[in-house]
């Protein structure tokens, strides 16, 4: 089932992804910035998840550098 909002901790699990790994390319992709509850927790959407999951692929499995990654996504635009 689809949700709208994912935490931090769900998105590492569906991504297969520590969340310190989230939390890293935050700062180094602009595109990917969660929204924060009230609570200050991030809240990713559903586009979050399959940005994240791009990123994954091509870091982890295309082997580019994240400063490869960053130019490829905006590339991609």
């Amino acid at each position: 089932m689809k949700k709208l909002y994912y935490s931090i901790s769900e998105i590492s699990e569906l991504a297969d992804i520590e969340a310190h790994t989230l939390r890293y390319w935050e700062q180094i992709f602009p595109e990917l910035s969660p929204k924060k509850n009230k609570a200050g927790n991030r809240i990713y959407k559903e586009s979050d998840l399959t940005l994240v999951l791009r990123i994954k692929e091509l870091v982890q499995d295309k082997k580019y550098s994240t400063e490869g990654a960053r130019k490829k996504l905006h590339e991609e635009e």
